[in-house]
């Protein structure tokens, strides 16, 4: 009987960095023999898209009913469809007389406790789960207060779990405030480097994030006010012009935020990319000799750090690709750039303009910091953040 292994991800559809970091766990476990689970109850065709945007192999994964979402899915009806016989056939349908509303706790130890490794992408909340080897992942650096009852609880819960990996130190920062300390430790998100290359640079500035206002927002409204004090303060930069690419959850056309950003950006050199595969974005990369990012600008990272940027994914894609990074001073992303030996650190979008300047009047510099940045971004690589985890089971 080969090891089963459960993930659980509640925002899997979203395509962001926790979802490539799960995904990528999921793959290695695969090729390692393991049997795979994911807990989701939304489309089936999400793994599908998962493989073209993050360039995974991810055939073989079972696709579970979500036992931990607030209103569990009509297990009944995916039970009739022929849904659940895989799990039916290993006693793991709850018993039809149970509510389908709320999970009791002996339920959710029936649930899981056949698992062998449990993987669970939480948000400082922790839940019961009673594998073999349970690891919680926190991707947000959510501030809690919790009371001496939640206290209590957490500490019962903690108690069953092996390890707590956060996404950077920023978040294991944030996150030691409320939980054990003993427990977290730091495993820096997979990129793969691997397949990143630099190619014939051109007079590009790339920046990779999701289109909308969720959490973290990648603010590429400012970028665009930037792009366009650059082009009219620095006459050299006539020729320059700036690639925005990233995921849209919702049709472009019905995307607002969207379709602001692309009316700001009329009649300025300025492009979109929107849903673009791997393929696509590795091209995107290789070409770029500059990449922004603004995620955390205006935010205060001690009160509010869950609105900086964790870590970073895209800004390490850039630096694997020799495109120089400029980024924003806050959250985690000083844990990637250096300022002045493999990028750029920006407080203030005068200073972004300032510091982008400077790489494109001192060709020999980009040159110089492309090559550093290639050589930084191999930290990161796929077989380091497998080894990492593996070194902990």
């Amino acid at each position: 009987m080969p090891l089963k292994a459960a993930i659980y991800d509640p925002y899997l559809d979203t395509l962001g960095g926790g979802e490539r970091y799960c995904l990528t766990l999921a793959e290695a476990l695969l090729t390692r023999g393991f049997q795979v689970d994911i807990f989701w109850s939304g489309s089936p065709k999400i793994l599908d898209l998962a493989q073209s945007r993050f360039g995974l192999t991810l055939s073989g994964i079972n696709i579970v009913p979500d036992i931990f979402s607030a209103v569990p899915p009509d297990l009944d009806s995916l039970e009739e469809q022929g849904c659940l016989v895989r799990l039916k056939n290993t006693c793991l349908v709850p018993r039809p007389h149970l509510t389908k509303k709320i999970f009791h706790f002996f339920d959710k130890y029936r649930l899981t406790h056949n698992y062998d490794l449990f993987f669970y992408l939480g948000d400082g909340s922790l839940p019961y789960i009673f594998s073999k080897n349970n690891f919680i992942h926190i991707q947000v650096p959510l501030i809690q207060h919790p009371t001496l009852l939640g206290k209590l609880n957490l500490r019962a819960k903690q108690f069953l779990v092996k390890k707590i990996i956060c996404n950077s130190a920023f978040t294991k920062k944030i996150v030691s405030s409320y939980l054990n300390r003993e427990k977290i430790l730091v495993i820096y998100p997979p990129v793969d480097v691997d397949n990143l290359n630099a190619g014939e640079k051109r007079s590009t500035i790339l920046s990779v994030g999701r289109f909308d206002n969720i959490l973290n927002v990648k603010k590429q409204d400012l970028l665009i006010e930037s792009f366009i004090a650059l082009q009219k303060s620095y006459p050299k930069s006539s020729n320059w012009e700036l690639i925005l690419a990233g995921g849209s959850q919702q049709l472009p056309q019905d995307n607002h935020y969207l379709q602001l950003l692309k009316h700001q950006a009329k009649n300025h050199p300025i492009k979109f990319f929107v849903n673009p595969d791997f393929t696509t974005l590795k091209q995107l990369y290789s070409t770029a000799s500059i990449y922004w990012h603004a995620a955390g600008y205006q935010i205060d990272e001690n009160t509010n750090p869950q609105q900086t940027e964790h870590f970073g994914i895209t800004v390490v894609e850039a630096q694997a690709s020799g495109a120089v990074p400029i980024v924003v001073a806050k959250g985690g992303l000083p844990e990637i750039v250096v300022d002045g030996q493999n990028g750029f650190l920006w407080q203030t979008p005068t200073e972004l303009v300032q510091k982008t300047i400077q790489l494109i009047d001192q060709p020999k510099l980009c040159q110089q910091l492309s090559k550093t940045c290639q050589k930084s971004a191999q930290k990161y690589s796929k077989n380091n953040f497998i080894d990492s985890f593996f070194s902990l089971i």
